[in-house]
């Protein structure tokens, strides 16, 4: 009987797949540590009859069963164009979230409910729970990455395959091949390679390579940019688009209807260059079914491509010696221990944060762009080729961290760093071959990432050993050449195949790593488990965030906007109080030098720390301060703690630290609390040094802070240096994420503030501009006085260097300051627009004015921008 029963249930969802095309973007994990998964895929009825539903239901024994409902996700337009005839294909998309699967063992099935409205089984699987949620909910969200991380790398293993997926990818293939009727050149002696010059930097440097491969080749090549594709093309000649989505979004769709597109599109071999999943690759799909075929420089990409039912061939990325050019003489030595080039992501913010201190005690260059737009030559914290290759030639060790969850071998970014001669550390990857890890190029898993660098650092000839093995490589077995032939080779044939003459190596195993680095590593597991368990049990007494104040009801908002105003009018008595002791010969401030202080000369910097209610922080902002690297700083350093009129033991703690401190160390006591601005001032007024680093009495420094800040101010002539922080909360130990971590650049500080006040400023320059506007607070709150200052600096066209290193350490916490600023952030950027009219003349804002969206101004104010 129950065999009949089994046997029912699988007639039913046979039936089911047969009238239904149907598929998963990933098959779900066969053991799961969360309670939480999603699934996505795309499904419709073959004939277009209607779909009233999806669901998914987990079902496990001695438990009643739990409905979850799915939502439509994404459009699918890949397989739109299979399926011209039935509009329900472009929008099959969807995505099912489940919140609460049962412990242990349980099966899901995914249902459609069908014209009839019935429920009708399409898909299901088993998935065996073990949740550590509850590790996350007992506030050790830290000894939870690191459980689960090793968990799912030992346990997981692969998921089932769909059963019928085979047969459906081939009946999209099939279909998409009679959508572009052109059949493919036989005999292929031109090439023409299309991107646009609204690309991103690195896109056009992949158009160069790509076109100087096929020239090397022996084919007759031809880079246009911003050249329009030709409708009708001799039979020899292919033409390829580099990276279709930026190409027709920045570049041609605005220039021709779709029907004009679609024509042209059908003479086009389109090359991706996007990881898998990502808004671009999607983005790309848009056009790829109207294609000759796709091709991408990535073989998961190609799969990624193939699984979306498209024609898709490797156009693999490889060496050519333009990778390597620089105008500079190439480095005597490499006195970069460790270069990071990438995109900033969150993944990438929140392993740099963990890892801050192994990175401060280094000589490193992150070098972190904002994703969201375009890297011209006009994005200053993107490096042109030339420069970049330069800092690459100066590095040991090229650090890969991923994107995203996605374990993409990034081609352009590899074979850059092989090409000048760096030893590659990557967390684990596919689609890396015909390169060989640890033969020409390091791989860890996650976690292991430090120790591995460390390991190389400390064994400098196994590190050369390394770079020079993956230089030579790509050198003589990975031509780019030689991959534009393989190419053409599949373009011709129509059929997709292993790279060329070295394909045997894709198969090939790992090469072990270095045995004393996988002891290291095999303790680092360990060291994880302690390190994260200390911090969560250091962070679990830490009281919660407020609230932001924007989100209280109007009524509230209105209640504390009317507090401040009368606190307002509290701060303008008391400046007028200032004013008129200092008029009258009477002290309004008291200031109280140690031994250190009274018998040295001017130092180089002076530490400005401004000190109000921080009674908690300033004996171990001091401290941070005592422990700084000063060796190449002539002069040294002293440091000036400002005390703005604090009501609780600010002062004693203070002095305590001053009593202590080896070095120069200076109290102003002010007798009138006038806030942030006016204290800042005070400090800059009454230091000696011709350079001035600000900083807040609940931040910190890393040793090695100063001396770069110092190395880089002095350089290069700048107004100001800073360097990437680490946000904290709590304790120094809890990493939330960076600040300050793009380069200088006008354009982007008139969109939106990005760097914090703690930096390193030529006092002179300063003082100049008039130091930190002490009428700010009258229109809004206290802190936007740094922003201010930075736009000043801006309008004066003075400059700022960016130390590429995580130097200092940032405490945040959402203070009653930071937090009822925002309710004036609209009074605020009034303000600030009529002050840098002319700053925003020359450096036009697009989404956001001063932080705040255009929509939120009024039309006639948003109009003048």
């Amino acid at each position: 009987m129950a065999n009949e029963v089994k046997a029912t249930v699988l007639t039913k969802e046979s039936a089911a797949e047969a009238e239904y095309l149907f598929h998963l973007d990933a098959v779900p994990d066969r053991v799961s540590f969360s309670r939480r998964i999603e699934i996505s895929g795309w499904l419709f009825h073959r004939q277009g009859k209607r779909i009233h539903g999806l669901r998914g239901i987990v079902k496990r024994a001695l438990r009643s069963e739990r409905v979850h409902k799915a939502r439509r996700k994404r459009a699918r337009p890949a397989i739109g164009a299979a399926y011209p005839d039935l509009p329900e294909a472009a929008m099959s998309g969807f995505l099912l979230e489940i919140e609460d699967l049962p412990f242990g063992r349980c099966t899901l099935e995914l249902q459609v409910r069908d014209q009839e409205k019935n429920w009708r089984t399409i898909y299901t699987t088993t998935i065996t729970v073990f949740s550590l949620d509850f590790i996350g909910q007992l506030r050790l969200p830290n000894v939870q990455r690191v459980l689960v991380g090793r968990l799912r790398d030992r346990f997981a293993g692969r998921p089932p395959a769909l059963k019928s997926e085979a047969g459906e990818l081939a009946e999209i293939k099939e279909r998409l091949a009679d959508v572009a009727t052109i059949a493919a050149p036989v005999q292929i002696t031109t090439v023409h390679v299309f991107v646009t010059s609204k690309s991103n930097l690195f896109i056009i440097e992949i158009a160069q390579l790509v076109c100087a491969g096929f020239r090397e080749a022996g084919f007759i090549a031809e880079l246009l940019v911003d050249g329009i594709p030709f409708v009708e093309i001799p039979t020899n000649t292919i033409q390829i688009v580099v990276t279709p989505h930026e190409f027709f979004n920045l570049f041609l769709t605005p220039k021709f209807s779709a029907p004009e597109l679609k024509q042209m599109t059908r003479q086009l071999y389109l090359l991706g260059t996007e990881q898998p999943d990502s808004d671009w690759f999607h983005s790309n799909l848009m056009v790829a079914p109207n294609a000759r075929a796709m091709l991408d420089i990535n073989p998961l990409g190609v799969e990624a491509y193939r699984l979306c039912g498209l024609r898709c061939f490797h156009l693999p990325l490889g060496y050519h010696p333009m990778l390597g050019r620089t105008s500079s003489p190439p480095a005597v030595e490499r006195d970069l221990d460790i270069c990071l080039l990438a995109s900033l992501t969150e993944r990438r913010e929140k392993f740099l944060a963990r890892n801050a201190d192994f990175f401060a005690e280094r000589n490193c260059h992150l070098r972190l762009v904002p994703l969201g737009f375009a890297k011209t030559e006009e994005t200053k914290s993107y490096l042109a080729v030339e420069e970049r290759n330069a800092v690459l030639q100066r590095s040991k060790l090229l650090l890969n961290i991923h994107y995203s969850e996605l374990r993409y071998f990034e081609w352009h970014r590899m074979l850059v760093g092989l090409a000048n001669g760096c030893c590659i550390v990557t967390e684990t990857c596919e689609g890396f071959a015909p390169l060989i890890p640890g033969k020409h190029f390091v791989m860890v898993e996650p976690g292991q990432l430090v120790e591995a660098c460390r390991y190389y650092l400390e064994h400098q000839e196994e590190q050369i050993a390394i770079a020079q093995a993956g230089r030579a490589f790509i050198r003589h077995h990975f031509t780019q050449a030689d991959n534009c032939l393989t190419c053409v080779e599949q373009i011709a044939s129509g059929r997709y195949f292993s790279l060329g003459k070295d394909s045997d190596a894709e198969s090939a195993t790992s090469e072990p790593l270095p045995r004393s680095l996988q002891r290291s590593i095999g303790h680092s597991g360990a060291r994880s488990f302690r390190r994260a368990l200390r911090t969560d049990l250091t962070n679990f007494f830490a009281s919660a965030e407020p609230p932001p104040l924007t989100n209280m009801p109007e009524i509230e908002q209105t209640r504390i906007i009317e507090s401040i105003r009368e606190r307002r009018r509290g701060f303008t008595q008391r400046f007028a109080l200032q004013a008129k002791t200092e008029e009258g010969g009477e002290e309004a401030l008291r200031v109280s030098d140690n031994d250190s202080f009274r018998s040295r000369d001017a130092p180089a910097i002076s530490v400005i720390v401004t000190l109000y209610n921080y009674e908690n922080y300033i004996q171990s902002c001091v401290q941070s301060l005592n422990e700084a690297s000063l060796d190449a700083i002539p002069g040294g350093i002293e440091i000036l703690i400002i005390d703005d009129a604090s009501t609780d033991q600010s002062l004693r703690q203070a002095r305590l630290a001053q009593r202590d401190s080896v070095l120069p160390v200076r109290i102003i006591e002010k007798r009138f609390n006038t806030g942030l601005a006016d204290a800042r001032n005070v400090g800059l007024r009454f230091a000696r040094a011709p350079y001035a680093f600000i900083m807040d009495a609940d931040n910190l420094i890393f040793p090695r802070a100063f001396e770069e800040l110092y190395k880089a101010i002095t350089r290069s002539g700048s107004a100001a240096a800073y360097s990437i922080l680490c946000r904290f909360r709590g304790q120094p130990n809890n990493r939330s994420g960076l600040l300050s971590y793009f380069d200088w650049d006008p354009r982007m500080l008139v969109e939106h503030p990005y760097i914090d006040a703690m930096a390193l400023f030529d006092r002179p320059q300063l003082l100049a501009l008039g130091g930190y506007d002490n009428e700010l607070f009258k229109v809004g709150w206290f802190g936007w006085e740094d922003y201010e200052l930075w736009l000043r600096m801006a309008a004066a066209h003075l400059g700022a260097v960016l130390v590429p290193n995580i130097l200092c350490l940032y405490r945040h916490h959402e203070s009653a300051m930071s937090r009822t600023t925002n309710l004036f952030e609209i009074d605020l950027v009034r303000h600030l627009i009529a002050r840098y009219q002319r700053l925003i003349d020359e450096y036009p804002p697009k989404k956001q004015i001063f932080g705040v969206e255009r929509a939120r101004l009024a039309p006639d104010e948003a109009s003048l921008l």
